[in-house]
């Protein structure tokens, strides 16, 4: 795997499929056209991705990769509404039906089941922030 340090936004985005790689090249054919329009500004103003998000992956993406490999990322769920590709909302509606199930489904997976995620977004996310876990269960142990 390429080093997120080397990767541009665009190649960080299409991998963790929130664009699709040819909108990237359209994004990159308006960048020429207009060069001082940012990639992540072209995507968010044709509808693609959020300003949001592209901010996330463009600013922080990388130390956030960083701290994570020095053991200390924070939860999905917080990246995850961050990065705007969950809303308070939607993370509220998930942390309760974990709350009120006897076998609770992780957040990534809640939120790819309710079709709020693409699989490869969280596989992406897993991959990048918990390498340890980006192969566990979908399923979380009952409570006692």
């Amino acid at each position: 795997m390429k080093s997120q340090s080397t990767q541009p936004l665009g190649a960080i985005l299409a991998q963790a499929k929130l664009v699709t790689p040819a909108q990237v090249e359209a994004a990159l054919t308006e960048q020429t056209q207009q060069p001082k329009r940012l990639l992540g500004e072209i995507l968010a103003n044709n509808g693609w991705v959020k300003q949001q998000t592209a901010d996330f992956f463009a600013e922080r993406w990388n130390i956030i990769v960083q701290q994570a490999q020095q053991g200390s990322p924070k939860s999905l769920g917080y990246y995850l509404r961050e990065a705007g590709l969950l809303d308070e909302q939607q993370l509220k509606v998930i942390l309760s039906e974990q709350e009120q199930g006897r076998l609770w489904v992780r957040v990534g997976a809640l939120a790819v089941l309710k079709g709020w995620l693409n699989q490869t977004t969280v596989d992406f996310l897993l991959e990048h922030l918990y390498p340890e876990k980006a192969g566990d269960s979908p399923f979380l142990k009952a409570k006692q």
